[in-house]
């Protein structure tokens, strides 16, 4: 790709800000297939409302999808869940799927892990992919209360790494240094931002981080940081798997499922 002209760079600079920071919906939500067979809810949260699915009865495990992702992404994990007699809790997060709530940020993607807890509860375990790694931990730091926490290729929040995904895909340099410069300007750029490494060692929930060592997306070194502080986690590797197949790999899901079960 050329270099843009300069009356051209403010514009393609707020174009690739807003590519970034707002998920891609599809134009047709789509439904994991076992749950159409669960219990659907549109959970109010204070950013708007969210849909959620519960499947099962008791205690439950939430499942909580990445990044331009949704509910579909669980299809396989809720089988595994239903073959060993456990419950499952699914949502789409705000800005993705099928819920109304538009706004993807931390704040308000935690907000929604919550008020689904709290409305399709009891929540026994926890399971997020990517994105949902990240929220869940803020949930947990937020007085969401788990026995058990598996977290797939799970990232370490940095503001700087959502423009990497643009390097990768060839947006010229210039184009991303003035995005940063006018992201670095906008008011959620300067709020506050959880610390996920500082909230590790206080967690009390068993933890296992699941990575695939050629995840271009989330970088290994983040589940290792992340075991390494928080009490008691374990880590399994893998390769080949990338960034989203880790989580319907069928290995995985035996790993997942056996240590949610406290195997």
């Amino acid at each position: 790709m050329s270099e843009p002209e300069a009356s051209d760079l403010d514009g393609e600079a707020e174009e690739l800000i807003d590519a970034l920071i707002y998920p891609k919906r599809r134009a047709r939500p789509r439904l994991a297939e076992p749950l159409r067979m669960a219990e659907e809810r549109e959970v109010d949260t204070p950013f708007g409302p969210v849909k959620a699915w519960r499947l099962g009865k008791g205690p439950a495990v939430m499942l909580v999808h990445g990044w331009d992702d949704d509910n579909c992404l669980w299809g396989p994990m809720i089988e595994a869940f239903m073959q060993i007699g456990y419950a499952v809790v699914a949502l789409d997060l705000p800005g993705h799927g099928f819920s109304a709530a538009d706004d993807p940020s931390p704040k308000s993607a935690t907000a929604a892990v919550m008020a689904v807890a709290a409305a399709l509860g009891p929540i026994d375990a926890y399971v997020g992919h990517s994105y949902g790694c990240a929220i869940g931990i803020q949930a947990l730091a937020s007085g969401l209360s788990v026995k058990r926490a598996a977290f797939i290729a799970t990232p370490l929040p940095k503001p700087e790494r959502r423009f990497d995904r643009a390097r990768r895909v060839g947006v010229p340099e210039a184009v991303i240094a003035r995005a940063v410069e006018l992201y670095a300007k906008r008011p959620e750029a300067q709020a506050p931002r959880f610390d996920h490494a500082a909230a590790a060692p206080g967690m009390t929930a068993a933890a296992l981080f699941l990575h695939s060592v050629d995840d271009e997306q989330c970088p290994v070194a983040d589940a290792e940081a992340l075991r390494d502080l928080w009490p008691g986690a374990k880590l399994a590797l893998t390769d080949g798997l990338g960034h989203r197949l880790i989580a319907q790999d069928a290995a995985m899901l035996q790993r997942i499922a056996t240590f949610i079960d406290g195997k």
